[in-house]
């Protein structure tokens, strides 16, 4: 055997004996017919597929958790969200989770927006404790304690 034979035969899986074809042969096959198909013998088409399926698990249990979630979500008024439609009937998981989706980006943005306008308090705050603290001639922090803000707020 030559080392490029060796070399193939070590780092390539040996491919699985095939039947010679036939054209005379006219019965057909019944293993490939009917028969299901083999387990696969190769190891990492056996991990991929394990990797398959504990993926698909997780995605699944995912999908059940953010049900509900969706079905726990409130409206911004503490009421929960409409689970059934104006004649009783039950809401299609899609526009439940729609109708969850759009009340928790709302109650985000307004988080936000109260951000927004705390750092901007915050900002002018500290410029005039800095320019009481310029005209008195003193340290920022000195200001800050006399007016009981604390160096983290």
């Amino acid at each position: 055997m030559s080392s490029q034979q060796s070399y193939n035969m070590s780092s390539q899986p040996a491919d699985p004996p095939r039947a010679p074809a036939s054209s005379n042969n006219t019965e057909p096959n019944i293993a490939t017919s009917s028969a299901p198909a083999p387990a696969p013998t190769n190891p990492r088409l056996t991990a991929l597929q394990t990797r398959k399926a504990t993926l698909e698990q997780t995605l699944s249990d995912l999908k059940a958790e953010r049900l509900h979630l969706a079905t726990q979500a409130k409206l911004p008024s503490g009421l929960p969200l409409p689970t059934t439609t104006s004649s009783g009937e039950a809401l299609p998981e899609d526009e439940l989770l729609a109708s969850a989706l759009k009340s928790s980006s709302t109650v985000i943005k307004g988080h936000i927006s109260l951000l927004h306008k705390y750092n901007e308090i915050k900002d002018i705050g500290q410029g005039l404790m800095g320019l009481i603290a310029d005209k008195r001639d003193c340290r920022v922090v000195g200001v800050m304690e006399e007016f009981g803000v604390g160096e983290g707020d």
